[in-house]
């Protein structure tokens, strides 16, 4: 039997507050389906909203070929991002999270409202005030097998972000050639370009902006929207820094303690 959608919430709340490990629903209760795992999803953000974690924009997650077989789907997933947001050389504890992992990822600011349907990178773009170098902080809080709808549920993970700032206005850059150097703890962990998100991450913030007025929701100015990896997930220990060198968005980076 499904798990009932308030139920799921709480068992979310729970796990996010006490940092520990909740079953999947999947494993627990049976598969969700993307429907319901996004209905879950709304009721959290709004419950969260309710008791102070406001909303700031929304993450994307399995824009890439790579990531969309390792969840079993064909498009992309996304979540709300709530306030935990951080400049680059900031230095968070580790005992914030039960299961962090970081990605490097380009971060959109909005200027004006988006939704779809039939919004194309193109017409993406006049929506957005700039873009930034960032980093995600994903934090896993299921235990054993999860599965899409899991995923989806919990707000594909969303934790915390930590973004470099000013925003640079997008006709100074082209997205979908630049280039990132990943490091953990000054050793290069891999080289990529953002063509790794989808061709290039307006094609991400294009689905975003189609899909949330499916669910009665749109893009707003002054949202944060992350386009989801670029890179491969570190899992940092404390001690460790994380650095991002984008070629014309420069360096974010984040430090880990206890």
């Amino acid at each position: 039997m499904t798990i009932p959608i308030q139920a799921a919430v709480e068992r979310l709340i729970e796990a996010r507050s006490t940092l520990r490990p909740v079953a999947s629903f999947s494993e627990a209760q049976g598969e969700l389906t993307l429907e319901h795992a996004y209905a879950i999803q709304d009721a959290l953000r709004a419950e969260l909203d309710r008791r102070g974690e406001r909303p700031i924009g929304w993450k994307l997650g399995a824009t890439s070929p790579s990531g969309q077989a390792v969840m079993g789907v064909t498009e992309p997933a996304c979540g709300f991002l709530t306030a935990s947001q951080h400049a680059s050389g900031a230095a968070l504890s580790l005992s914030r999270f039960a299961n962090v992992g970081v990605e490097a990822e380009v971060a959109f600011r909005m200027r004006a409202e988006l939704a779809g349907p039939g919004v194309t990178p193109a017409t993406a773009v006049l929506a957005v005030e700039g873009a930034a170098a960032a980093l995600e902080l994903p934090d896993f809080i299921f235990s054993g097998t999860a599965r899409i709808g899991d995923f989806v549920a919990n707000s594909v993970h969303a934790k915390a972000i930590v973004v470099r700032t000013p925003f640079i206005p997008l006709e100074q850059l082209d997205l979908a050639r630049e280039e990132i150097v990943y490091e953990q703890n000054d050793v290069v962990v891999g080289t990529y370009t953002a063509t790794e998100v989808m061709g290039n991450p307006l094609n991400a913030l294009a689905w975003l902006a189609n899909h949330l007025p499916t669910r009665g929701l749109a893009l707003s100015p002054g949202d944060v929207v992350m386009s989801g990896s670029i890179s491969k997930m570190v899992r940092p220990k404390a001690g460790d820094t994380i650095r991002a060198r984008f070629a014309h968005l420069g360096m974010v980076s984040v430090s880990f303690v206890p």
